[in-house]
């Protein structure tokens, strides 16, 4: 009786960790002595429809594969990319063992893990991070809302049967957590596979170009131009800043209308001013997603953290699939893991700890790797009974 309570009021305070026919009823099923850990009685309960569901702490890894107390700092310097043999002669096991672990939580379905109190962000933004999987160029398609990673997934090529195949596993994870689910606004780059990408898999999706990009590419060669260097960069974010499309639209008009009068003696800044001006209708689109990303930031930053981690892991060798778990890993961790002391101080200490937090407003736990198992609770979906 007394497990029986515990588990009514876990479910009473947390339902999403749950089956969803788990209110119609169950029972208790079986009790047994756990062959890995003989201290750990598993249970197991059965549910109406006769699915069986087993009843683990939090304190082991899936499969009980080791404590979960034993492995969350190697793990965490596994994400900084600390090489398995380092973290062998720091942690203890071998290689394979933490190789083994670290690919356990690329498995979990990263927006069902991460979604908790909140729905599937709308507004998207995602890019393509170039790597190497056996000495071959892969592309990891990153996918990113609201500080957090929600998909990341190797494509071996750049076209858009390729790109879509990657992309699309965040569609079907998210519509796995919301059936309905339909992304309003992605801002891309300006590659033509991505773009095409994204349309075949959310037709009514609104593609947002990077301003961002478009200002860059002025800056980079416009930097010794000393008497209009800082008035340039002015004017561009002038334009940016204006609230309304019309704004927008009537200052890059005078933006090329000045550039054309006073940048006669560089053609090649004043064709790239030119050229960020003639894409005015497409910029002007953000206007119509209020609520859209209207610059890379968004996805700059994750995929700056993950540039670090594969050159510190010199990228990929061996199998495809073990490739593809450990950057589905690395997002599970990115999105979980603390914040740094000064981030946090600087926030203050009642602020979010970690993204998960930061996006759902609580944690389950206050240990990183607990916090990351609970939350991916039955697969972080709520419909596989063979994960706990």
């Amino acid at each position: 009786m007394l497990f029986r309570s515990f588990l009514d009021s876990l479910y009473n305070c947390h339902p999403e960790l749950f089956p969803s026919t788990f209110s119609d009823g169950y029972w208790l099923h079986d009790i047994r002595k756990s062959k890995k850990h003989k201290s750990l009685l598993i249970r197991r309960i059965i549910l109406r429809n006769k699915e069986v569901y087993s009843v683990v702490p939090s304190d082991y890894m899936p499969y009980l594969t080791a404590k979960t107390d034993d492995v969350e700092k190697a793990l965490l310097l596994r994400h900084w990319g600390v090489p398995y043999d380092t973290t062998t002669y720091v942690f203890g096991k071998n290689d394979s063992y933490w190789e083994g672990l670290e690919m356990s939580l690329g498995q979990m379905n990263i927006v069902g893990s991460l979604c908790k109190s909140v729905a599937v962000p709308e507004d998207l933004a995602a890019d393509e991070k170039i790597s190497f999987w056996n000495k071959q160029e892969c592309y990891i398609a990153l996918t990113a809302s609201k500080d957090c990673v929600l998909g990341a997934e190797i494509s071996m090529g750049e076209d858009t049967a390729q790109l879509q195949a990657a992309y699309g596993v965040f569609q079907s994870e998210a519509q796995v957590i919301e059936p309905t689910y339909d992304t309003q606004s992605v801002n891309l780059d300006g590659w033509k596979a991505t773009n095409a990408a994204w349309k075949n898999l959310f037709p009514t999706i609104k593609i947002i170009a990077c301003f961002l990009h478009g200002f860059l590419k002025i800056r980079d060669i416009s930097k010794h131009q000393k008497e209009h260097f800082n008035e340039i960069c002015t004017k561009i974010w002038d334009a940016y800043r204006q609230e309304t499309s019309e704004g927008f639209k009537k200052s890059l008009i005078e933006l090329k209308a000045w550039a054309v009068l006073n940048i006669t003696d560089n053609q090649r800044v004043m064709n790239k001013i030119i050229e960020l001006c003639e894409k005015s209708e497409r910029y002007a689109v953000a206007y119509e997603q209020p609520t859209c990303y209207r610059t890379s930031n968004q996805i700059d930053r994750p995929m700056n953290h993950l540039d670090r981690y594969l050159y510190q892991t010199r990228y990929f060798n061996g199998h495809r699939k073990t490739a593809n778990l450990k950057v589905r890993a690395w997002a599970m961790i990115y999105n979980f893991m603390p914040f740094s002391n000064r981030t946090i101080s600087n926030k203050g200490e009642d602020a979010p700890k970690s993204r998960f937090e930061q996006l759902n407003g609580f944690v389950y736990h206050k240990n990183w790797l607990h916090n990351l198992l609970i939350a991916s609770s039955m697969n972080g979906n709520g419909l596989n009974h063979k994960k706990r």
